[in-house]
């Protein structure tokens, strides 16, 4: 409903009237907007303020509101990120958005309007990433970010088309996963046993499960079921510029139980005896919240004092040198080379499409290669 003021007419010509209504909400941020125009009568303010609402709804209808028709990189990404992903992805995710775009695509994009985005430009500007020297898996990283803002632009109908289609992107080579053996597992994990207990328990964990770092280190004595043979995942450790928190896993599939066996609980009894003696040691300064694997004063485990710690052993035990994730990669190479299917081994790492599963462990070993001629010949010997 439209609403009436009779005000002065700067011009001294007597009064004019003013004519306020509501306009259509804004169909992205759905704030209302509403239109004002002045005239000498009442009708000629109404007409003037009917006209304007029907402008707005042209530019609706076409996807571009007066707010986004000049719109930058730099003010979609704020848009993006505000409105898309802060709800879409997990914390530590939209942070490493964040850093990407800060560092690698505002300083370059950021003051192109979008309109002036074509195949050409950001063609060079994937090439100079590649020139610059990142590795193929990072500049296809920074482009699917990219690429995803563009495409939200495209569905608000802000621009026709997503000009990064037809732009060529490095291709990233398919990565070899390092993995241990089982002699090389087994000497780590007697090496250590003997002069680096919580390393070892941490690792034997690890081995076991295939859980995440973020998600041993986060993981309470009542997440463990002796009785079922479970271990319950269902948090993860995060640590940034505010400190230690826990948060919920990666995604939805990586709250999870995982099966274990006899051996792998034996271990954390005795990790639990060595850790109640820690306690009384520390006692006037331990704060007890329950976690399996702390530090001294029973607070969460800095994640890059583990990796260091890890690294050191390695070094000491004179193993090959795999990262901290790699455990995760050999824990399930060796599931797979037991025997169990790959939907299994999907729920056991907490992967949310057994695609994913599939296309991480394409490699088949040789061992497997053999177990499966062994079983297709003893099925048509017999």
């Amino acid at each position: 409903m439209a609403y009436f003021q009779k005000v002065s007419a700067k011009n001294k010509q007597g009064y004019k009237w003013k004519c306020t209504e509501d306009g259509p909400r804004d169909p992205i941020t759905g704030k209302r907007r509403q239109v004002t125009r002045r005239a000498d009568t009442k009708k000629e303010a109404q007409e003037k303020v009917d006209a304007a609402i029907e402008k707005i709804k042209a530019k609706d209808a076409n996807g571009v509101s007066s707010d986004l028709a000049e719109i930058t990189v730099e003010g979609l990404f704020v848009k993006w990120f505000e409105l898309i992903m802060k709800r879409k992805v997990k914390e530590t995710t939209f942070k490493e958005y964040t850093n990407a775009y800060n560092y690698r695509i505002k300083p370059v994009l950021g003051n192109y309007k979008l309109t002036q985005l074509n195949p050409i430009n950001l063609q060079k500007f994937v090439n100079d990433l590649s020139d610059e020297g990142l590795s193929p898996r990072y500049v296809e990283y920074i482009s699917t970010i990219l690429y995803g803002a563009l495409e939200t632009a495209r569905k608000w109908k802000v621009i026709q088309v997503n000009p990064l289609v037809d732009v060529e992107k490095p291709r990233p080579r398919r990565v070899e996963q390092k993995t241990w053996s089982i002699d090389e597992m087994n000497l780590f994990l007697l090496t250590t046993r003997l002069n680096d207990f919580r390393t070892h328990s941490i690792v034997n964990l690890a081995l076991n499960t295939g859980c995440r770092r973020g998600e041993i280190l986060s993981l309470k004595w009542s997440d463990l079921d002796e009785e079922s043979k479970n271990l319950t995942v269902e948090r993860t450790l995060v640590y940034d510029k505010d400190g230690f928190r826990f948060t919920t896993p990666k995604s939805e599939s990586s709250i999870r139980k995982i099966k274990i066996g006899d051996s792998l609980i034996k271990e954390l009894k005795e990790w639990k005896a060595h850790q109640n003696k820690i306690k009384m040691a520390y006692r006037n300064v331990f704060e007890d919240i329950d976690l399996i694997f702390s530090t001294h004063t029973g607070k969460p485990i800095f994640p890059r004092s583990l990796t260091s710690d890890f690294n050191r052993a390695i070094k000491n035990t004179n193993v090959t040198k795999i990262r901290f994730h790699d455990l995760r990669h050999t824990h399930a190479t060796m599931c797979l080379e037991a025997g169990m299917s790959l939907k299994e081994v999907q729920d056991r790492l907490g992967h949310s499409s057994i695609k994913t599963t599939g296309d991480v462990y394409a490699h088949v070993t040789e061992s497997m290669k053999e177990k499966s001629v062994d079983l297709f010949e003893k099925y048509i010997s017999n």
